[in-house]
This record gives C-alpha cells, sequence and structure tokens, in this order.
C-alpha cells in the first residue's frame, strides 16, 4: 500500500511541475488519498474517478477511497451492490484513477483528466494486477468516457438496457485498463427512475457473469 501512494505522490508531483493545466490545476495540499482494501478475499474491484469533492473545506476529511471508512449514502450504495452480489464490503479492493485532488471538480475539465490519464491509469492496471479473476464495475460517466476505447461513445445506461432490454459489459479489448468492466452509475443517479428500477437486475447480471461470486 505505501508503494501505491508514493507512486501516485509521485505521478501528482511530475504532473503539477511539467504538465498542469491553468483551468484546474492539481492541488498539492491535499494528501493522496489511499485505496480502500477489504480484510477478506478480494472478489470486487471498484473504480472511481478522483476525491476532489466540490466544498475544499470538506477535502481534509477525506483519508480513503469513496469515504469507505465512513457511514455516508456512498457507502451504503456499495454495500448493498455486494450485498446482493453475496459478499460484503471486506471483500473489496477500491481505488480512484486520480489519487490526488484538483482545484475543482475536474469532470468539469475532462480535457485535463485527459492529459493526465496515461500515467495514472497505468498505476491502477499495476494495483489490480494481482487481482486478474476479480469483476471490476466502474463508478460514474466520467470514469466510463476516460477508460473506454475512443471508437465507443455509450453511457452507462446502454449497459443497463435503456436501448434494447439487454444488458452488457465494457469487454477488456475495449478499455484502457484492458479487463472487462462492468459500468455502474454513480451514487447520486442511482436515484432516477431508470437506474433505480433496473439496478437488481443489472447487479443480477453480473452475479451471472462472474464464477468467483459463485464459489
Amino acid at each position: 500500500m505505501d508503494n501505491i501512494i508514493q507512486k501516485a505522490i509521485n505521478i501528482r508531483d511530475h504532473l503539477k511541475s511539467g504538465d498542469d493545466f491553468p483551468e484546474n490545476p492539481i492541488d498539492s495540499s491535499y494528501n493522496v488519498i489511499p485505496p480502500f482494501t477489504g480484510k477478506s478475499e478480494i472478489k470486487l474491484i471498484i473504480v472511481g474517478q478522483d476525491p476532489t469533492v466540490k466544498e475544499s473545506k470538506s477535502r481534509r476529511a477525506i483519508k480513503m477511497t469513496l469515504n469507505l471508512d465512513k457511514s455516508n449514502s456512498l457507502t451504503r450504495y456499495v454495500i448493498g451492490i455486494c450485498k446482493d452480489l453475496g459478499i460484503s464490503l471486506e471483500n473489496v479492493y477500491a481505488t480512484n484513477i486520480f489519487k490526488y485532488f484538483y482545484t475543482i471538480p475536474p469532470a468539469r475539465t475532462m480535457n485535463v483528466l485527459r492529459k493526465h490519464l496515461n500515467l495514472n491509469i497505468g498505476l491502477v492496471r499495476e494495483e489490480i494486477a494481482d487481482y486478474n479473476s476479480v469483476p471490476v464495475i466502474t463508478l460514474g460517466e466520467p470514469v466510463l468516457e476516460l477508460i473506454a476505447n475512443e471508437s465507443l461513445n455509450q453511457k452507462v445506461r446502454y449497459y443497463w438496457g435503456y436501448d434494447d432490454k439487454k444488458y452488457y459489459m465494457l469487454n477488456a479489448g475495449e478499455n484502457i485498463l484492458e479487463r472487462n468492466l462492468f459500468p455502474f452509475p454513480h451514487q447520486p443517479s442511482i436515484s432516477k427512475v431508470f437506474y433505480r428500477t433496473n439496478i437488481e437486475r443489472y447487479i443480477k447480471y453480473v452475479y451471472d457473469s462472474c464464477h468467483i461470486f459463485h464459489n
């Protein structure tokens, strides 16, 4: 874990010194946020975007990826996904593509994220390399947009059957993480009627698609 954090610090400092962007500079006044690692066998990987919440004064309270060390709506969302997969939070490895903070939430400046993507996605690949058989879910539209091959232009809802009532994964050959991925909306979007009425069925699709949940 310390090795991952140090590599994330090195990436942040390298980008800030040579490839920072005035429309959304990297903010190195906060610590790099470590991944969340459950204490039991890892059976699910969650990939988020970054820890830059809108309110800057709230950022110092963030100590763990996705705030999974706290009781909040996002943690409850993840726990609910785990429950329907027959696992618990202790079986989760959660990480962000960008483990450092930006000045403003960087989904507003996707060009900056794209410029900073290669080094950061390389670290994520390294993080999850030991979990080759573990399924990966992504959280949110910006993560999907960054990871999916440029030839694809599908929203999360596409994978949830919005167009044809069929469920899909994003295959390893279709994304730069080079893993089979199951796109999920971020927690605030789950309140939308479409996602709320399809979440149980999509999670069942994930369950049925992955042997690890059947052991």
